[in-house]
């Protein structure tokens, strides 16, 4: 009976000792915890400054020979990224004192889109930089017009690419990309009537705006062709074009031109900017 009375006094004593001392051992564990999750902190500041700087060349070096010695992850990254744009002949047209330059360029890519900057390179020098985009799949041409010693271009360069994934490409180009030109007429300057003989020509268009969309402006890219060759380019501009809107516009050559039998008439607007909307 002693020995109940001694261990039930010993319970109680420990169990009196751990109400008294609750906080204390509260107080304690939280500390405990906090210092725990400070030394795991600085241990992971630790490493990623040993791998950042100390070690950054060996931890870049680890990092691409696993990429590499991955073939399935090269695959599958090639196929996610799209590829660059690829660029062909580079073509000149004399445009009185200067040149207009047009470079081939063609989108390999079926969903994705690109803007960038686009510059000639002439001897040494650049010429100023232009703005340009491209969509999937597409084959088009940049230019630069009456550009002085035009005609020694040499290299399309192209810098600052941007690339937008558009996977209903298809659905919204049939929706905003709709302009019917028509009534499209080329007239000599034996006709006009104006400057030199021959030495300045007009060519002009109807063009009507079949979208429910307002533009702030549209670019319309004018190819004179002599016996089924390209012989110059200009352009003409629509400025603010209304849904619905229907326009007549008209392109000026000042340079001698053979006899031209066709004109072809391609518009030109990124329907993917938001900038080229109007806000109506």
């Amino acid at each position: 009976m002693a020995n109940n009375e001694q261990f039930y006094e010993k319970q109680l004593g420990i169990a009196y000792w751990y109400v008294t001392h609750k906080l204390l051992l509260k107080n304690i564990l939280i500390a405990f915890l906090i210092v725990l999750d400070f030394c795991v902190i600085a241990f992971n500041v630790y490493l990623l400054v040993l791998n950042l700087s100390l070690n950054q060349k060996s931890y870049q070096a680890n990092l691409v020979s696993l990429i590499s010695t991955n073939p399935s992850y090269a695959i599958s990254r090639q196929a996610i990224l799209p590829k660059p744009i690829q660029v062909g002949q580079i073509t000149t047209y004399p445009d009185m004192k200067n040149y207009d330059i047009v470079a081939e360029i063609s989108n390999p890519n079926d969903k994705w889109l690109a803007t960038f900057d686009y510059q000639f390179k002439i001897g040494q020098n650049l010429t100023e930089k232009r703005s340009g985009f491209i969509f999937p799949s597409e084959q088009k041409k940049v230019l630069d017009l009456a550009v002085e010693s035009g005609n020694a271009a040499s290299e399309l360069i192209i810098s600052n690419t941007q690339w937008q994934k558009e996977i209903d490409f298809a659905t919204i180009y049939k929706e905003k990309f709709k302009f019917n030109v028509s009534d499209i007429k080329f007239i000599p300057g034996s006709e006009l009537g104006i400057g030199q003989q021959g030495s300045v020509s007009r060519a002009t268009f109807t063009v009507a705006n079949d979208t429910a969309y307002s533009y702030k402006n549209v670019d319309f890219i004018l190819w004179l062709e002599a016996s089924g060759q390209i012989t110059a380019v200009n352009l003409a501009n629509s400025g603010e074009f209304l849904a619905g809107q229907t326009k007549q516009l008209e392109s000026t050559f000042f340079q001698r031109l053979p006899r031209i039998t066709s004109v072809e008439v391609v518009p030109e607007v990124n329907i993917f900017d938001e900038e080229n909307f109007l806000k109506i």
